[in-house]
């Protein structure tokens, strides 16, 4: 039982259908793990905010049709990282170095919450439909740094170390997501510098003993 079970952790299951079903799963798993921390240290920030605003931040103009780059469009990027690494490895210590930055940003809103003052108006149509749902989704006073951000870019990342053909789909989608931060007014000018650091740092320890191409884990 253990060795099958070790055998399934190293390699994955047969079958292409399978392999990518369990990849799936074990990166939807750790995105709820995220979301976990996500919204429990936003709750605790509520409140005692700070604000981050920069002359940069006021002058990028709110552009409401960028959300759909910004959120479907980081939530694609993930769920096609999810299933395109060829090597568990890489894909196992990639999760790893998210779940490290994760922690870390949550930390960090506790200990420092900041928000981002919305919009008056989201616009018309289904544009500012989606908007404003998702402005009941997701609060405002877990800005700093960008977990978005960090995210994104840990993905795209893993996604090169891999060395897969996706790989420049990913990092457009991470610049994507480091653009529409700001034209959608989610996050300072700041919270993006910060969310590319933890990025690099967790991205760092995870693949610091790590060669380009390691083999899976036998």
């Amino acid at each position: 039982m253990k060795s099958a079970l070790r055998k399934l952790i190293s390699e994955g299951p047969d079958g292409t259908v399978a392999r990518l079903a369990y990849q799936l799963v074990v990166g939807l798993g750790a995105a709820g793990i995220l979301s976990l921390c996500y919204f429990n240290a936003s709750a605790a920030g509520v409140g005692r905010s700070v604000d981050l605003m920069s002359a940069f931040d006021a002058s990028v103009p709110f552009i409401p049709w960028t959300w759909w780059i910004y959120f479907p469009g980081y939530i694609g990027g993930l769920l096609l990282s999810m299933v395109s690494f060829k090597n568990l490895d890489t894909y196992y210590r990639t999760l790893g170095a998210v779940l490290v930055a994760q922690a870390f940003c949550a930390l960090i809103f506790l200990m420092y919450p900041s928000d981002f003052p919305r919009p008056v108006d989201a616009g018309p149509g289904l544009t500012g439909d989606a908007i404003r749902w998702f402005w009941t989704v997701d609060p405002p006073n877990n800005t700093f740094p960008s977990t978005h951000v960090a995210v994104s870019v840990i993905a795209a990342l893993g996604m090169w170390r891999d060395g897969n053909r996706m790989r420049y789909v990913a990092a457009v989608m991470a610049l994507g997501v480091i653009i529409t931060v700001h034209t959608t007014k989610q996050h300072y000018l700041v919270d993006t510098i910060g969310g590319i650091c933890v990025a690099l740092l967790a991205f760092r320890v995870f693949f610091r003993s790590a060669p380009a191409g390691a083999p899976a884990l036998a």
